[in-house]
């Protein structure tokens, strides 16, 4: 199983890989949303876990260029600024969208969700 994260948050990448590899997960991060996409586009992804607010590209803005070029991506969307605006943008995206503060438990739920959505 193959992750990327991408967040602009040092930190929160480094948890964020920490807990999906404790569960057997091959996963890569960057703070760097342009070099998440570019990543994106050479190398397959089960999952992506995406930062909603980033400098130059924002989450969203990344999910319509990575569901431009995988329409199946399996994507979780992350934001501390979650509310029901963020929530129906998700939807309509057809995204998954997890708030900041969440709990490992937490991640690895909405994550094994996202993973068993039919492609």
């Amino acid at each position: 199983m193959r992750v990327l994260v991408v967040d602009d948050d040092e930190t929160t990448c480094q948890l964020l890989v920490k807990v999906l590899s404790s569960q057997g997960m091959d996963a890569d991060w960057t703070t760097d949303s342009l070099a998440g996409y570019d990543l994106s586009l050479h190398h397959h992804y089960d999952l992506c876990i995406l930062d909603v607010r980033m400098p130059l590209l924002l989450g969203t803005d990344l999910v319509e260029g990575l569901k431009e070029e995988h329409p199946r991506a399996k994507i979780i969307l992350i934001s501390g600024f979650a509310d029901e605006t963020l929530e129906q943008t998700a939807k309509n995206l057809g995204v998954s969208l997890l708030s900041k503060p969440f709990t490992p438990a937490l991640l690895l739920q909405a994550t094994a969700e996202v993973l068993r959505q039919s492609p």
